[in-house]
């Protein structure tokens, strides 16, 4: 497939070129306060990452899951070891999920937990920062309390909420462009990182997601550990979210076929300044090797052409 190559210089979409500098700040960002002396314990079997693991200076990914192994939600776990509520875990959850990843939490604590679940989320903003972006981030806790590295590409900033129009100020001052709405989701698919109510939803598990890195295999029960047991154990993860490099844009939720066969579904569709038209798909195990030649339905007369690629797009 011929692709045309953006020119910089004209291109209104520039900006969210891979490697340009630039930040998002997220709508509806989602924080929960979580204390109390059996804190660590609650998350550890809620959640698929070993909590165990956490420290001031290494806040770790882990999954909220159903007892089917299906996203509920995606957490950053960060200590609060050096703050007022020293005796407290924050948890950053996906946008828009803080009250009710809050109330669904505190529908499962025990009678004899020593726990509490607070929504804090009104005291925090977050912001994505990419490529040279990453620079601009505030040295040590000066503005930002918790800085976590994205998957693919980029870093999250959780910044006290009366900084955050300060934090913009100097990044934008400092050259980093701030990303729209539409720009900001060009770069995520680029970076091959699912998105909410795209791929971080109930019916995928994590692994389908590609989220390994918040998954561990050694710690103790959870909500959902068989069947992602099984799936590591047995090599049943059976299908995947993959990349595919398309001739013409296509709509989230067509399908997607190998040979004239389903193959899976589109759940992402961008046109990309750097790499044309683009998609995340979730395909069946036996389509995932890059280079396999796929058609999308499409609302036009002729499918649209494609092929799988590896995550992120290069």
């Amino acid at each position: 497939m011929t692709r045309p190559t953006p020119d910089p210089t004209t291109d209104h979409r520039a900006p969210t070129a891979p490697h340009t500098a630039a930040f998002f700040r997220l709508a509806e960002p989602g924080f929960l306060t979580i204390g109390g002396a059996d804190r660590l314990d609650f998350i550890q079997r809620q959640t698929t990452n070993d909590v165990q693991r956490l420290a001031a200076d290494a806040p770790l990914w882990s999954v909220l899951t159903s007892s089917t192994a299906r996203i509920l939600d995606v957490w950053g776990v960060v200590s609060l070891a050096d703050a007022a509520d020293h005796d407290a875990v924050g948890v950053i959850t996906l946008p828009g999920r803080g009250a009710a990843t809050a109330q669904y939490l505190q529908r499962h604590i025990f009678f004899m937990d020593k726990v509490t679940v607070t929504d804090s989320s009104a005291a925090y903003a977050q912001f994505d920062l990419f490529g040279a972006g990453e620079d601009h981030a505030p040295a040590g806790r000066e503005l930002a309390r918790w800085r976590l590295p994205l998957l693919g590409e980029g870093v999250r900033l959780v910044v006290p909420v009366e900084h955050a129009d300060d934090l913009a100020h100097r990044l934008e001052s400092a050259g980093v462009v701030a990303l729209s709405d539409e720009a900001y989701e060009v770069r995520r698919v680029e970076a091959g990182r699912p998105g909410p109510a795209r791929e971080l939803t109930d019916d995928y598990t994590p692994l389908e997601m590609n989220l390994e890195a918040a998954v561990s295999d050694a710690k103790g029960c959870y909500t959902g550990q068989e069947v992602i047991a099984r799936q590591i154990t047995y090599d049943k993860v059976a299908r995947r979210l993959v990349g595919l490099r398309l001739a013409a844009l296509v709509t989230p939720g067509a399908t997607v076929r190998v040979e004239g066969r389903s193959a899976g579904t589109i759940t992402s569709a961008v046109e990309s300044p750097a790499f044309g038209p683009i998609a995340l798909a979730v395909l069946r195990r036996q389509y995932l090797e890059s280079g396999t030649s796929v058609t999308v339905d499409s609302d036009a007369v002729d499918a649209v052409t494609g092929e799988v690629c590896a995550l992120p797009f290069r």
